[in-house]
């Protein structure tokens, strides 16, 4: 088989948003760290239901470099 006709190995974790890489920052704190994105997506809504504003979510590199107050 020659290299074009071969198929190509896809990763088991085919997008970074998969990777439990993300955070959950609110104006305050950074509310969560270590999630994947759906998992962030799922605790914003609830942290918004319990009255969290100001909530972002960003990779855990960048909620590292929030100026904690």
């Amino acid at each position: 088989m020659t290299e074009a006709t071969e198929k190509k190995e896809v990763p088991a974790t085919a997008s970074e948003l998969d990777l439990p890489q993300w955070s959950l920052v609110s104006f305050d704190a950074c509310e969560a760290a270590g999630l994947t994105y759906n998992a962030a997506v799922k605790l914003m809504a609830e942290k918004e239901a319990a009255g969290v504003y100001g909530l972002c979510i960003v990779t855990d590199e960048a909620a590292r470099k929030v100026n904690r107050r």
